[in-house]
């Protein structure tokens, strides 16, 4: 999100926020007496409406909309971490007659890799997915090892050779690659202990 789209997407936000507090803030004096010029607004209409029977469901309908609506607004405002395409870099060719632009799925391309490396003895798992961190493209790679793996000259081959697979069928794009190993658990450290 641009810097200027984030200021008015946040000063739109304080005003609303506000505005729905003067509003609450106000319906809390006016139930009380206390809202300045009570006495000289014509509300009959609106003492009718609160004393009527439908207006708890209405009001109540009312609300659950407008957390709805406050929650799809804060979903839609998190960061997205994911970084989807990325075109590759282009070298211009005197030759080619064509122009064009290649792109790569970096999502794909992690899950593929991860796939190759849950393939290898002694990974049970393994999940990939492209994220951003700090403004960088990563390519991470998680797999989980066997409980029983005492070694890990055998997997970290196996994670440096996906690595170097995943760079190179990269090469010209502007990501790195990470990959993470963590170790699974032990049908004996799965027990519960009553």
């Amino acid at each position: 999100m641009k810097r200027a789209t984030a200021s008015v997407d946040r000063t739109s936000t304080a005003v609303v926020g506000l505005a729905l507090i003067a509003l609450g803030g106000g319906a809390v004096a006016w139930e009380r007496g206390e809202f300045p010029g009570r006495e000289r607004l014509d509300a009959a209409f609106v003492d009718t409406a609160i004393d009527a029977g439908w207006w708890p469901w209405a009001l109540g309908a009312a609300a659950i909309v407008l957390v709805l609506l406050g929650l799809w607004w804060l979903l839609a405002h998190l960061p997205r971490r994911s970084v989807g395409t990325v075109a590759f870099a282009s070298v211009p060719d005197a030759d080619a007659d064509v122009d064009g632009r290649l792109s790569v799925d970096l999502g794909t391309a992690a899950r593929s890799a991860a796939k190759s490396l849950a393939a290898h003895d002694g990974v049970v798992s393994a999940t990939g997915r492209s994220v951003s961190d700090r403004g960088q493209r990563v390519v991470e790679i998680t797999a989980t090892l066997d409980p029983s793996v005492t070694s890990l000259d055998k997997v970290a081959g196996a994670a440096a050779q996906t690595r170097d697979d995943v760079v190179t069928s990269l090469d010209g794009t502007p990501a790195a690659v990470r990959i993470l190993l963590q170790c699974g658990k032990s049908r004996k450290q799965a027990g519960r202990v009553s």
